[in-house]
C-alpha cells in the first residue's frame, strides 16, 4: 500500500503573467501562481498553465477542494485525469452559514 500523503487542497492567486508566443506573436499564453496547501502555513507553489483568450484566470483566487472526476486517454494516448475544483468557503464564513 502507497504510504504518501495526498492533499486535496489548492489555493489559488490573483498572481497572472500572460507572455507572447515566441513563433507566432499573434497568440498568447498565460501563467497563474497556484499552490498546493500542505497543512497550517504551508503550500507548495506552481505556475498553472491557461489559455488568456478564453480566461483572465485558470481560476478564481481563492482556495479550492480537487476531486477526481473521472480517467481518460488523451489524443497520445496518455492516461489523463479529468478534475473537478469546488471552492472552498472560508471559515468564518462557512461558520455563519
Amino acid at each position: 500500500m502507497n504510504q504518501k500523503t495526498h492533499y486535496t487542497v489548492l489555493r489559488a492567486y490573483n498572481e497572472v503573467r500572460v507572455h507572447e508566443d515566441k513563433k507566432d506573436s499573434s497568440k498568447r499564453h498565460g501563467f497563474q501562481t497556484c499552490g498546493i496547501v500542505k497543512g497550517e502555513g504551508r503550500v507548495e507553489e506552481f505556475q498553472q498553465y491557461f489559455d488568456p483568450s478564453r480566461a483572465s484566470h485558470f481560476l478564481a483566487p481563492g482556495d479550492y477542494e480537487v476531486k477526481a472526476v473521472g480517467i481518460y486517454l488523451d489524443r497520445d494516448g496518455r492516461l489523463q485525469m479529468e478534475r473537478e475544483f469546488i471552492p472552498l468557503k472560508p471559515a468564518a464564513r462557512s461558520a455563519a452559514a
